[in-house]
């Protein structure tokens, strides 16, 4: 369980780049009023597939903890909340490539970066609580 532990853990740098490169490129496409070009589209689906993977390992994570977290239990399930409104704004991204224009291309950029910035809430969340 460990491994699941530290995975979980190191993962968050790599959600991060992957993140910051699905709103640079889906941006750049919006800025030209573009519709979403191969690379754009690409850089999402590779960040979709790493938060869903990223998902499933806090939720086994979760299970497999659930009887020794004891007071920490709120924060862990607020955590995994918000989370999962993250990968919910992540799994939205399908309806707006598929409109093929400059307002698929914005929608795409305000999903994902309303799906950062809940990463990140969320990721605060946990280290602030698990210091206190």
């Amino acid at each position: 369980m460990e491994i699941i532990s530290l995975l979980h853990a190191k993962m968050l740098h790599l959600l991060y780049l992957l993140a910051a490169l699905s709103i640079l490129f889906p941006l750049i496409n919006t800025v030209r009023k573009q519709q979403l070009n191969a690379v754009s589209i690409w850089t999402v689906r590779v960040y979709m597939v790493a938060i869903s993977i990223q998902l499933v390992l806090g939720i086994v994570q979760l299970v497999s903890k659930w009887s020794d977290l004891g007071d920490g239990l709120r924060f862990r399930l607020e955590h995994a909340f918000i989370m999962l409104l993250a990968v919910a704004c992540v799994h939205v991204t399908p309806r707006f490539i598929k409109r093929r224009d400059a307002i698929g291309a914005r929608n795409t950029t305000f999903v994902m970066i309303a799906s950062l910035a809940l990463i990140i809430l969320g990721a605060t969340l946990i280290k602030t609580a698990l210091k206190s």
